[in-house]
């Protein structure tokens, strides 16, 4: 039974099918920048699953099962009014949903040309639901990314509801919180 469905689409846990796999062996991405993506999925997602790291969900077609895209998620919090006391630092913290990994399959939209905002659709059928449900049952107030740094992609994003913050802010946060792995990437943030 899918976790979520709409019309075209339905969305279930990696590992709830036979064939999640060898669909993922098949997953590309459309711009090698964002090859890191595709290589998480093949390589690292069922490690992270097994040890509680991440949580990750496929997107598949309604009719065809083939594999449409997926996303991570994971929890966390951003920390913001950091101030220095001596050698001690002192901040306050949000707690939010990292969407860790968030790509459509090229393999997918390659065969299906006529469809267009895929990417919109999962976040906003998928994605944006199941953090909603979550935070109904622990504290979350917004959902984050570190994006990749591609101006079309921040662009992207910003048309999903995600903001940046304020150059002084984003400079801040990214000394404290970004991941080694997102060296490059963008903050980005919605709330809830």
């Amino acid at each position: 039974m899918p976790i979520l469905k709409n019309d075209a689409f339905y969305c279930d846990h990696l590992g709830s099918s036979k064939n999640d796999l060898v669909d993922i062996q098949n997953f590309s991405v459309r711009d090698v920048r964002g090859e890191g993506l595709a290589n998480y999925l093949k390589n690292i997602a069922v490690d992270d699953e097994n040890n509680g790291i991440m949580r990750t969900y496929l997107v598949r077609d309604n009719y065809s099962s083939e594999l449409v895209g997926y996303f991570s998620l994971k929890a966390g919090l951003i920390s913001f009014n950091e101030e220095s006391i001596g050698t001690v630092s002192d901040f306050d913290t949000l707690p939010g949903i990292e969407l860790a990994n968030f790509a459509v399959n090229n393999a997918y939209v390659s065969k299906h040309p006529k469809l267009k905002g895929i990417g919109f659709t999962i976040f906003t059928d998928f994605i944006k639901p199941f953090v909603k449900d979550i935070a109904k049952l622990v504290g979350v107030k917004f959902i984050y990314i570190f994006a990749l740094p591609f101006e079309r992609l921040i662009k992207q994003y910003g048309r999903y509801g995600f903001r940046r913050l304020e150059p002084e802010h984003e400079t801040e946060l990214h000394r404290r919180l970004k991941p080694r792995y997102d060296s490059e990437c963008i903050f980005m943030y919605q709330m809830l």
